[in-house]
């Protein structure tokens, strides 16, 4: 029997701005017998609305025993929601929760190269 649940986004927005631009997901293995992890994603208009979305399609793959992916084919300003099962030849587990979030929108880098004549 496969089982997975626990699905967390984990932000790490640091100073770089660079970091606002993706969705770093982690979550619990909690099968022993998985061949690989199948992220899906939809988009939403919030965070909460997440909950009961739909139109998920597979965005990635992971390995077995690897339990993070970043996905950085995100737009700013856009709620993105995730849930990822467990695979093996025998089938495919249950989708653990769904967790999701918004990218934040950064501030843009300062004009340069003011002159007055």
């Amino acid at each position: 029997m496969l089982k997975l649940i626990g699905l967390t986004l984990t932000l790490l927005l640091l100073a770089a701005p660079a970091w606002a631009a993706q969705n770093v997901l982690s979550w619990t293995d909690n099968s022993t017998n998985e061949a690989n992890f199948n992220i899906e994603r939809t988009v939403a208009a919030t965070v909460a609305a997440c909950q009961t979305a739909s139109g998920f399609t597979a965005l990635a793959s992971v390995d077995f025993n690897v339990t993070t992916f970043t996905d950085v084919a995100v737009t700013e300003g856009t709620t993105y929601c995730y849930r990822v099962n467990a695979s093996n030849t025998a089938g495919v587990s249950a989708f653990s929760n769904i967790s999701g979030r918004t990218v934040p929108l950064t501030i843009p880098l300062a004009p340069s190269g003011l002159v007055v004549n």
